[in-house]
């Protein structure tokens, strides 16, 4: 873990808004604890931070004694009572929602990776300036805002337009007039096509490919037989709008006319696949290995489980939630949640089972 410095007690009060909830146990003590990374629960030691949201996890708390200890309201009287060792010893802080605080903490410990402070061998950055490795390639008129760093074996084409602290790991390849925001973080060997426009605080990890043709051709026919699969040539692109995060090998496809859009706060697992002129509308989660067929579309907030598929031009309402696995071949409305394949309201889908199980179960003690 790469980590920007030691954390103090009060630090984390803050980013978490929680209170130190074993203060008379520590004393002047809490003011000495300082914390340097986060660690999981089991094995985590004086300049660990760890957290506690879970009785899932509660056989790791004997072997914990962390600097700091982030968890709820519900657990703060277990641990009082349990004589562990981390009441004594921990500065323990409860929050009214610990997952959440865990990712807010991590965000703020581990900025380094965002920052690329730790390319190798580049130039360095003029207070105003920017960093820019000398094997990287500019085309003519890019244009590179204040305190952004590019790696190694870069190459960025004519017309780019790359905003302020955006970090390019080694590899990347940006296209033609395409727009980068400020804040952003392309992970090694990120591929970005011509004209793709991507907003602020963008993250795209290692081998996401962004505005690549869709997969789309039109049947050569002779009589009733297809002999041939003619190109579709794709002249869209896509729009990525604000704090987005997109997972390693993911694709974007870019829009056949049009655009592709992924709208702000959306979240991509790894290894997802989002076809020509698909909408994805704010905060949509899509998990690995999902895909969405060219002209789908997810609503605002909604879920996609991982391995699920969804057909061509459906649309999932907001905050629906589709479920692993399945196959997803006609609108789901608001809310709903499907699972299956072909999908169907997850109460219906498991009566469906359920009457199964009873039917094998009744021809299994027939013939008995």
């Amino acid at each position: 873990m790469i980590v920007t410095g030691m954390v103090s007690v009060d630090d984390i009060l803050v980013w978490t808004g929680g209170r130190l909830a074993n203060a008379s146990e520590l004393g002047a003590a809490a003011g000495a604890i300082a914390v340097s990374s986060p660690a999981r629960l089991r094995g985590s030691k004086e300049h660990d931070i760890a957290f506690f949201f879970s009785t899932s996890f509660k056989d790791e708390l004997s072997s914990a004694v962390p600097g700091v200890l982030v968890t709820g309201e519900a657990f703060v009287k277990p641990l009082e009572s349990s004589g562990l060792p981390l009441w004594k010893k921990s500065a323990v802080i409860v929050c009214a929602d610990p997952y959440l605080a865990m990712a807010v903490v991590s965000g703020k410990i581990a900025t380094a990776l965002s920052t690329g402070a730790h390319i190798p061998g580049e130039s360095a950055p003029s207070p105003q300036g920017p960093a820019v490795h000398p094997s990287t390639v500019l085309g003519a008129s890019v244009s590179v805002g204040e305190g952004v760093r590019i790696g190694p074996n870069c190459v960025i084409e004519a017309h780019v337009r790359i905003g302020a602290r955006t970090v390019l790991y080694p590899g990347c390849y940006v296209g033609l007039n395409a727009i980068i925001g400020q804040d952003s973080v392309l992970f090694p060997n990120v591929t970005i096509y011509e004209n793709v426009e991507l907003g602020n605080r963008v993250r795209l990890h290692a081998g996401v490919v962004i505005g690549a043709d869709g997969f789309g051709y039109a049947p050569v026919r002779e009589g009733d037989q297809v002999v041939n699969h003619q190109k579709i040539y794709h002249v869209g692109n896509v729009v990525i709008g604000d704090d987005v995060e997109i997972g390693a090998n993911s694709c974007v496809d870019r829009a056949t006319f049009g655009s592709t859009h992924i709208a702000s706060k959306v979240k991509i697992d790894n290894l997802v696949q989002i076809g020509h002129n698909v909408q994805l509308e704010e905060g949509a989660v899509l998990c690995g290995c999902s895909a969405c067929a060219g002209s789908s579309s997810v609503g605002k907030f909604a879920y996609v489980g991982g391995g699920a598929g969804i057909a061509n031009q459906v649309h999932i309402g907001d905050r629906a939630n589709v479920g692993a696995f399945s196959l997803v071949t006609k609108d789901v409305t608001p809310g709903e949640t499907v699972i299956g394949n072909p999908m169907r309201d997850y109460k219906e889908y498991f009566r469906v089972h359920a009457m199964l199980s009873r039917l094998l179960a009744e021809r299994k003690k027939g013939r008995s």
